[in-house]
């Protein structure tokens, strides 16, 4: 693809794939399992998500992703019920965070079944989609649990100032905090900036370093200041 790059990672047993193409036209992420040669009782199954979907809940996926599917498929919709959001159940089952900006939904079409997972904000008197996420009904349900526990999780999120989507700003709660290490790792950027200043800086004429002492005269030269 002319001038976007393109990542892809193959699990072991070369059953399931990730690809990464940070296109602003589609969708960042898609991991899948195709249908030639799936091991037995797998179905082939793909998941989209966009390019601002939560990094901890795309995580919750992917660590499923890497471990041993349990021998009891659990329950996607159960993460969400325990934090509160509230669900509903007519043709389509649908699940809405408690604040309304999030939503799971499971459609249903005859035997035909995917998930879809949306966030959208008010601003200026409309609804915005942030972003979204797609699954198809065929994904494995410890793998949409994973997910769902990651997008219900209330715990704070480690964010740069910048990167917080300008129309969450009137929803999101924020502290500022220094990142663990990230003091120490300023201050030793600071020395070696120093550091390098200091190896081209003239020693002479009073110009050094602030802590170094005053250059000793060369041998056979005046002590005090030339006239």
């Amino acid at each position: 693809m002319d001038g976007v790059l393109e990542l892809r990672l193959r699990s072991p047993d070369r059953h399931t794939e990730l690809a990464l193409t940070p296109d602003p036209d589609k969708p960042w992420w898609t991991i899948y399992a195709p249908a030639i040669n799936p091991p037995a009782g797998q179905q082939a199954w793909h998941a989209t998500f966009g390019g601002r979907t939560p990094v901890e809940a795309l995580a919750g996926l992917t660590d499923a992703l890497v471990r041993a599917a349990p021998s009891i498929a659990p329950d996607p919709w159960a993460p969400l019920s325990a934090a509160g959001w509230k669900a509903s159940d007519d043709r389509h089952v649908t699940a809405t965070s408690p604040d309304g900006t999030a939503t799971v939904k499971l459609y249903r079409d005859g035997a035909y079944q995917h998930w879809r997972i949306t966030t959208e904000h008010d601003f200026v008197g409309n609804r915005h989609e942030v972003w979204s996420a797609h699954l198809s009904g065929s994904t494995p349900a410890h793998l949409i649990a994973g997910f769902t526990a990651g997008l219900a999780d209330a715990s704070p999120v480690l964010r740069a100032p910048d990167a917080l989507p300008v129309l969450s700003s009137n929803r999101v709660h924020t502290k500022t905090a220094e990142a663990p290490g990230l003091a120490e790792a300023r201050l030793r950027d600071r020395i070696a900036t120093a550091r390098r200043t200091a190896s081209r800086v003239r020693i002479g004429k009073g110009l050094r370093p602030p802590g170094l002492p005053p250059a000793a005269p060369t041998p056979g030269s005046p002590g005090g200041p030339r006239r």
